[in-house]
């Protein structure tokens, strides 16, 4: 009876033919399975198409499109050109659209501003009015801003807030709306302490710095940047274009309503909250500065505007060709 025993063991431990054959196929299918996983964790939707893009390999995002191209369709909706908003012949204002000129491509659901600087109380009022703006208590101050600029604002804010944090206002209420009497007034706090540091210096006469007083406003913002170009900056720490730290007088983005100076700008999140809401920094090194464009981050390249990086911020500005690259 040992010898039937010993082979009715062997026969329940040995796997027949068959057995070995299920068990082959089942482990291919296992394979194939973890393999399909794999792959369908390791990619997802392209940004830019349809296509799908793997997430092990770095995805390269188109050029962004020249600013003056850009920007020539943008006003072609709005039924104006660059010319009547800046003319060619004006070098201070083409200066001024090439730093602050992100905001002409923002969405058609708010209303630009007619020209590139204002020269008025009467010329800003009047754009103001025609723009409209409602006015919201943000934190501690009256804020104004556009309609669709505010609410866009007040998203970010509520999104911000369940998360423990909050967007409020720098400032109070000059934090958004100003008037032309508003930039005059800052523009010479950065101005007239940088005469008397220059003149202190003896980099500037007297006689200089009298004249620069009394110049016309338009001639005053001319002289000031052809200062700046011999490295005599009137910023607020006198080391960069007064352009990088305010507005020239009717430059303002915040006299089109459509810019918000944010407390809380040194967050990452908040920044990321805003940008998701179409809040994004466009002023290189004016790190409180938010300008409204009301489109989504990705689409900016595309819009004229080139990301670059300061102060470990993510700032979107014109992509101004330089003269080597327009000769290619």
């Amino acid at each position: 009876m040992a010898p039937i025993e010993r082979q009715t063991e062997v026969w329940r431990t040995k796997p027949s033919p068959l057995t070995g054959l299920i068990s082959i196929f089942l482990l291919g299918f296992s394979v194939t399975a973890a393999q399909s996983k794999l792959e369908t964790q390791r990619i997802v939707p392209g940004t830019n198409s349809g296509m799908m893009t793997k997430l092990n390999e770095p995805h390269v995002s188109d050029p962004p499109a020249s600013f003056y191209e850009a920007l020539r369709k943008a006003l072609k909706k709005r039924k104006t050109n660059i010319d009547n908003i800046c003319p060619q012949s004006d070098g201070v204002a083409r200066r001024i659209l090439e730093e602050y000129g992100a905001i002409f491509i923002a969405t058609r659901k708010v209303k630009t501003p007619p020209v590139c600087v204002f020269t008025s109380e009467a010329q800003v009022t009047k754009f103001q009015d025609e723009a409209d703006y409602v006015t919201e208590f943000v934190s501690y101050a009256d804020i104004e801003l556009q309609p669709e600029a505010m609410k866009a604002l007040l998203k970010a804010r509520e999104e911000a807030q369940k998360e423990g944090l909050d967007v409020t206002p720098r400032d109070g209420a000059e934090a958004a709306r100003r008037s032309f009497e508003d930039s005059m007034q800052l523009w010479d706090t950065r101005f007239l302490p940088a005469l008397d540091y220059w003149l202190a210096q003896g980099r500037l006469t007297q006689e200089q710095v009298t004249r620069l007083k009394s110049l016309p406003l338009r001639h005053q913002v001319a002289e000031v940047l052809e200062l700046e170009k011999t490295g005599i900056y009137f910023s607020k720490d006198l080391s960069k274009s007064i352009l990088y730290s305010i507005a020239a007088p009717g430059a303002s983005q915040h006299i089109a309503m459509l810019a918000f100076d944010v407390s809380e700008f040194d967050n990452p999140r908040v920044r990321e909250i805003l940008a998701k809401h179409g809040w994004f920094q466009t002023v290189l090194s004016d790190l409180p500065h938010f300008t409204f464009l009301g489109l989504k981050e990705k689409d900016l390249p595309k819009n004229g505007l080139k990301s670059v990086e300061a102060d470990g911020q993510t700032f979107w500005i014109p992509n101004i060709p330089t003269a080597a690259a327009q000769s290619e």
